[in-house]
């Protein structure tokens, strides 16, 4: 009997330091009710407690965590476009009042009635004391009727169209005084469809035909392809180019600005040289032009001056 208790207390004994270090050891993962019921543990969750004090504001040299990035970029605001424009436009005209080429001086005044620059009040004075020391002055007579409706010229002095853009635009500028020849829309067509400079200049002929109340008999959709031709010049990704500029400013003359490319005002501002100024072509830059600036400057003035009606191109008779 002795021996028989004796066995079994030996067993208990050997049992028992078997299982007792399994039951002492700690779990190796939280059950589900743990990871509910246990709080975590978060140092200083109230900044004003904190030992180091409230949050500080990050020095704007510290580089910023990466963010996520949006799914679209932002466009700028109404804002910033008018401020990019504005400045823009200052440049300009500070470039154009150093520049006394007549032509220029006759566009400047065009840009001072239809927008008011000030700047360019004196324009038709600065032609008219270039004019006078001029030994050939027959063109310049002519086109100064641009910026002067009672111009005086004489039968000779049209005897000096001979160049082809004359021939495009001089008989649209005295269309209420002189007859256009017979076959002065074939001129325009012709024009339209030898492209470049021919054919804004005969977009700019239409402008002035229509501000002198001259009629002209073209083909069915004539002035609709004219205006489109015209407009593909300044699609996205062409260079700013003068030709693209002059069909932009005249497309807007004639009342048709809807139809020029939504990014060129901005592609315009983009290219504008550091003197205020544009070359001939953004694709090789090179020093500024007064031509393509003054008709980035008109594109410009139309786009910061939306409006139903502007003052015409050419200026109107005295009262």
């Amino acid at each position: 009997m002795k021996k028989s208790i004796a066995a079994a207390i030996c067993v208990i004994v050997l049992f028992s330091l078997l299982v007792a270090p399994l039951l002492l050891r700690p779990p190796l993962v939280a059950s589900q009710d743990e990871l509910q019921t246990t709080p975590k543990t978060t140092p200083y969750p109230d900044l004003k407690s904190s030992p180091e004090g409230p949050a500080q504001s990050t020095p704007q040299n510290t580089p910023q965590p990466t963010q996520p990035a949006p799914t679209a970029s932002p466009k700028p605001t109404s804002q910033k476009t008018e401020d990019k424009l504005e400045v823009a436009i200052n440049h300009a005209i500070a470039y154009l009042e150093q520049i006394h080429e007549p032509n220029a001086l006759l566009m400047l005044n065009v840009i001072y009635r239809q927008f008011g620059i000030q700047e360019f009040n004196d324009t038709l004075q600065q032609y008219d004391e270039i004019l006078s020391s001029c030994s050939s002055q027959s063109l310049m007579k002519l086109y100064r009727r641009i910026a002067d409706r009672n111009n005086t010229v004489d039968e000779t002095d049209f005897k000096a169209v001979i160049q082809k853009i004359d021939t495009i635009t001089i008989p649209a500028l005295y269309a209420d005084q002189r007859d256009p020849p017979s076959n002065y829309p074939s001129v325009l067509i012709d024009a339209k469809y030898s492209g470049g400079y021919m054919m804004t200049h005969a977009l700019l002929a239409t402008i002035w035909l229509q501000e002198n109340n001259c009629s002209i008999s073209f083909p069915d959709n004539f002035m609709e392809i004219l205006y489109y031709d015209a407009a593909a010049l300044t699609e996205s990704g062409l260079p700013v180019t003068d030709i693209a500029l002059e069909a932009a400013a005249f497309l807007y003359e004639a009342g048709q600005g809807n139809l020029v490319c939504p990014d060129f005002a901005e592609n315009v501002i983009a290219t504008q040289n550091t003197d205020g100024g544009w070359s001939i072509s953004s694709g090789t830059p090179s020093f500024s032009n007064w031509h393509p600036t003054v008709l980035a400057l008109i594109t410009l003035l139309y786009v910061a001056h939306p409006a139903t009606s502007y003052p015409p191109m050419l200026a109107s008779a005295p009262n």
